[in-house]
């Protein structure tokens, strides 16, 4: 029992964990190409490290360093598009490797 309760803690983190990583390259996204919906991001990115910092108080602080400089590296000027943002690949312009 014990074992299923880590098991499902452990999978819920990393559900949580990909979740910020997935907004957090949205958000990073949308400031990049000045695209609207940039608000509705960071409020879901803040619900999700408040979720996470809740249950794993210890470990968010590491965390936190790690998704400030993740999000600031996808930051880029859309005149040169690259190959890692969804809207630079969907508008089809040549890219840059990141």
């Amino acid at each position: 029992m014990v074992g299923d309760l880590f098991a499902g803690r452990r999978r819920r983190l990393g559900q949580l964990l990909e979740r910020r990583r997935t907004v957090g390259a949205s958000w990073a996204e949308r400031i990049s190409h000045a695209l609207p919906g940039v608000d509705q991001l960071t409020g879901e990115l803040l619900l999700v490290e408040m979720a996470i910092a809740e249950q794993w108080p210890d470990d968010v602080e590491v965390w936190m360093r790690e998704w400030v400089v993740a999000d600031a590296t996808r930051l880029h000027d859309p005149a040169r598009p690259r190959d890692d943002c969804s809207i630079c690949v969907a508008l089809g312009a040549p890219t840059v490797a990141a």
